[in-house]
């Protein structure tokens, strides 16, 4: 059984930032330890991102459910998913962490990794994504734009060249997004003069890209792709979407610079926003969302996919949107079709002391080869 630990101060929770020493115990014995930045917090002014009028979160969660019962209802050919998909222990059916849309979420009581416990008919998740508008809307909205390049790339953007440059003493020249949406980042570092390729598997985010960034994103399979090293190698809110997620990272393992940089963004399952989406009346529009994220990570199996693949994590950044889930929740299971007056301002507070507490939905992780 591998385990993961952590040394850190008392204050810790009082830090926006510190260094903390990650130690891996793998099962057969080999120990691992590393210097890791860790970062809480990410100003978001999310209601200019996504307003206080429910109405669409209610039709978009309608659309998700009936979206669940194509991909795992009686008549779907849906499978039980026997194994953890990170370290492949058995997954127990009756391990449940929650139900979303009647689908269960297991918990790995290995290395705490929680999967829903089905598997799609073979093709079916890949291709309900690949050709569907409407979960692709979030990010081709091109009201949105600017708001999203500033609260959101911008920051994610700065992070990356931060700890590329601690890592090769330079900023990275040219960078690979796997799962590159509608092209957001990769535009951002094309503002900046880098080299940039994104893998995108949606057509509508494809479309989306060419249109407003002038970006050719790639339809192939990353995994199969021949590739040049990069300096920067991106998966972000990739790997969820995945039934074998540590392929990808053993792609990118070959497709990072030897002084390069990977980075990952993935939904954490111990948070907040996942124990109100838990309650049987929760309406899900996001995070445990069984038709695109098969997969929410504890901060162990993260680690544990990484190092088996060949990363030691680098950098760490907590952040989320656990504050204003709770008030979505509040107000739709009220019958309510706007937020709450006071949840601007309550949100940030709050949302901060949940990012330093580790009980935020996301975390990103920078890693380099080992």
């Amino acid at each position: 059984m591998a385990r993961w630990h952590r040394t850190i101060p008392f204050s810790s929770e009082r830090e926006a930032r510190r260094v903390e020493r990650w130690e891996y115990r793998a099962a057969d014995g080999r120990t691992r330890a590393f210097e890791v930045d860790v970062q809480a917090g990410k100003p978001l002014d999310v209601l200019a991102l996504k307003g206080t009028d429910l109405t669409d979160v209610r039709k978009y969660a309608d659309f998700l459910r009936g979206t669940a019962s194509q991909l795992y209802g009686p008549s779907s050919g849906a499978t039980r998913q026997p194994n953890c998909p990170i370290c492949r222990s058995e997954l127990e059916p009756k391990a449940v962490e929650l139900h979303v849309f009647g689908v269960p979420y297991l918990r790995c009581t290995e290395c705490g990794h929680v999967a829903v416990g089905l598997r799609p008919a073979p093709g079916a998740l890949d291709r309900v994504f690949a050709e569907s508008e409407t979960h692709s809307s979030t990010y081709v909205d091109r009201a949105a734009v600017e708001t999203r390049m500033k609260q959101i790339i911008e920051p994610k953007l700065e992070w990356c060249l931060e700890h590329a440059r601690r890592r090769s003493g330079r900023a990275p020249k040219r960078i690979i997004d796997v799962g590159a949406g509608a092209g957001h980042f990769l535009a951002g570092a094309k503002r900046r003069g880098m080299m940039a390729e994104g893998f995108e598997r949606s057509r509508a985010s494809r479309a989306f890209a060419k249109e407003v960034f002038d970006l050719e994103l790639r339809a192939d399979d990353f995994i199969a792709a021949k590739l040049q090293p990069a300096d920067l190698v991106t998966f972000w809110g990739l790997l969820e979407y995945l039934q074998e997620p540590r392929a990808f990272l053993a792609a990118a393992r070959r497709a990072v610079a030897k002084d390069g940089l990977l980075v990952v963004e993935v939904p954490r399952a111990d948070a907040l926003g996942t124990r109100v989406q838990a309650d049987a009346g929760a309406v899900v529009a996001r995070h445990m969302d069984p038709t695109t994220h098969v997969n929410a990570f504890s901060d162990e199996s993260l680690c544990t996919a990484l190092v088996e693949e060949g990363f030691g994590p680098v950098a760490a950044w907590y952040f989320g949107m656990d504050a204003y889930e709770a008030f979505v929740q509040a107000a739709l299971q009220e019958s309510g079709a706007k937020l709450s007056s006071d949840a601007p301002r309550l949100i940030p507070a709050l949302q901060q002391s949940l990012d330093l507490g580790r009980r935020c939905d996301d975390i990103v992780v920078a890693a380099v080869p080992l």
